[in-house]
C-alpha cells in the first residue's frame, strides 16, 4: 500500500511537472509570436511611412517642377506679349513716319514753285498764273552751257508747237539767267527754233531755291497742272521726241481725266 500510494504521489507530481512545462512552453511560444507580429507590423509601419514619406516628396518635388515649368511658361508669354507690344510700336512709329514723311513730299511736290514773280526772256512780267493757261505744262529746265539742253531744244520747240492746241504748253526756266534780253540765251532759242515761253531766275533768293532745287542737273523736266501742282515724276536729262511724246500724251490723260 505504501509503495502504491508513493507511487500514485510521483505521477501526480510527474503530472503537475508536465502541465507547467507544456504551459510555459505555450506562453513562450505565444510571446515569440507576439513579439514576431509587433516586429513585424512595426516594419510594416515603418515601410508604409518611408513609402508615404517618399511619395509626399516626389509630390512635392513634382509639384515644384510644374510650378516653375508654369512660371517659365507665364514668364515666356509675357515676354513674348511684350516683343508683340514693342513690335506694334515700332510698326505704327515707323508707318507714322512714312506718313508723315509722304505728307511732307506731297505738300513739297504740290508746291513746287508756289508763287512768284518774274519775267519771261523778252521782258515781260510773269507770275504762278501762267501755269493756269493750259491743262498740262512741260517745264524745261536748262542753261546756256549745257551742250545736251541745247541738242534737245529743237524737238521741244517742235512739240510745243504740234501739242498747242490739246490743252498742253511748254516752258523753259534758264538756270544761268536772271536778267532778260539775254544776248546767249536769245541766240540759242533763234537757233534752236524753240520758240516756246522761257523764264529767267527771279532775284528772290526763296524763288531761286525753289526753282533750283528740284533740277540737281540740267536739263531737268517737270510736269504740272494748271493749279502749279506736280504731276507725275520729276525727268533728269535730255530724251528724244518720241520719247517725251510717249511721256506727254501718258501725262495729258492723266489731268484731263481728273
Amino acid at each position: 500500500m505504501r509503495r502504491r500510494r508513493q507511487y500514485l504521489m510521483a505521477m501526480a507530481v510527474t503530472a503537475l511537472v508536465t502541465a507547467g512545462v507544456l504551459a510555459g512552453c505555450g506562453n513562450k511560444e505565444d510571446s515569440t509570436t507576439k513579439t514576431e507580429t509587433q516586429t513585424e507590423e512595426n516594419a510594416g509601419s515603418q515601410k508604409d511611412g518611408s513609402v508615404t514619406s517618399k511619395s509626399a516628396g516626389e509630390d512635392a518635388a513634382d509639384k515644384a517642377q510644374t510650378d516653375g515649368q508654369q512660371e517659365n511658361k507665364d514668364s515666356a508669354k509675357e515676354d513674348g506679349q511684350k516683343a508683340d507690344y514693342q513690335d506694334q510700336q515700332t510698326e505704327s512709329q515707323e508707318k507714322s513716319q512714312d506718313q508723315q514723311a509722304d505728307a511732307e513730299n506731297e505738300t513739297d511736290k504740290n508746291e513746287i514753285f508756289g508763287e512768284f514773280k518774274t519775267k519771261t526772256l523778252d521782258g515781260k512780267d510773269v507770275n504762278q498764273d501762267i501755269f493756269a493757261e493750259a491743262d498740262l505744262t512741260m517745264v524745261n529746265i536748262w542753261g546756256t552751257f549745257c551742250g545736251p539742253c541745247i541738242r534737245e531744244m529743237p524737238d521741244l520747240g517742235e512739240l510745243s508747237r504740234e501739242y498747242a492746241d490739246k490743252g498742253f504748253r511748254m516752258v523753259g526756266i534758264i538756270s544761268d539767267v536772271s536778267q532778260p534780253e539775254d544776248e546767249t540765251a536769245l541766240e540759242i532759242v533763234d537757233k534752236t527754233e524753240a520758240d516756246y515761253t522761257h523764264l529767267v531766275i527771279p532775284d528772290d533768293a526763296n524763288m531761286q531755291y525753289r526753282i533750283l532745287r528740284n533740277a540737281q542737273v540740267v536739263p531737268t523736266t517737270i510736269f504740272l497742272d494748271k493749279n502749279g501742282n506736280q504731276v507725275g515724276e520729276t525727268y533728269p536729262g535730255a530724251k528724244s521726241k518720241k520719247q517725251w511724246i510717249a511721256v506727254i500724251d501718258k501725262m495729258l490723260e492723266k489731268v484731263q481725266n481728273e
